[in-house]
């Protein structure tokens, strides 16, 4: 079990270090998928085949697709240096950083984490739904989870689009649609 941990750990880290580190996009995505991938494997060792099922399914599948066909399909030639890019985002970053870790803080004191031991989740998709929809006596905290992350995907998908349908600076037409 220690052996499982040790290499599901090493991978999710290393595979994360990658995402911040490559040069690539491209690359950059197929490592996030990596660390997805062993996020799978941590819900597998904690017994809840069902979060792993989800995990690989639309995280690995479906978001990390989404990701590359929309760097494929909106990415331009690079016109600045990497260090720019770094260097501007380097402030902002720290910020949602901050601002994340506040809310996972405020999360963690709100749920009640007495008698609650590895293994002994949900085992199947229905139980889990009503946990994360604050249902049957479920801690209400998991429902605001669940719509801020059905926010949050919203938001990105408009962002997507919009990204998307940038005027062009030659011609004022969009990209990628033909006339």
């Amino acid at each position: 079990m220690i052996v499982a941990f040790a290499f599901l750990a090493s991978m999710t880290l290393l595979s994360a270090l990658g995402v911040v580190l490559s040069r690539s996009v491209v690359h950059s995505a197929l490592f996030m998928s990596a660390s997805f991938l062993g996020v799978a494997g941590f819900f597998v060792m904690l017994n809840a085949p069902a979060l792993a099922a989800f995990q690989v399914l639309i995280y690995v599948g479906a978001v990390t697709v989404l990701v590359l066909f929309g760097i494929m399909f909106t990415q331009r030639p690079q016109v600045q240096s990497f260090r720019t890019i770094i260097q501007r985002q380097r402030w902002p970053g720290f910020f949602v950083a901050i601002g994340v870790g506040a809310f996972l803080a405020y999360v963690l004191s709100k749920q009640d984490w007495s008698g609650t031991e590895p293994g002994n989740g949900p085992q199947g998709p229905g139980p889990l739904g009503e946990i994360l929809l604050g249902v049957n006596g479920a801690p209400e905290i998991f429902q605001l989870l669940f719509e801020v992350i059905s926010v949050l995907l919203l938001v990105a998908i408009i962002a997507a689009i919009v990204i998307s349908r940038r005027k062009s600076a030659e011609g004022g037409t969009d990209r990628g649609v033909e006339e």
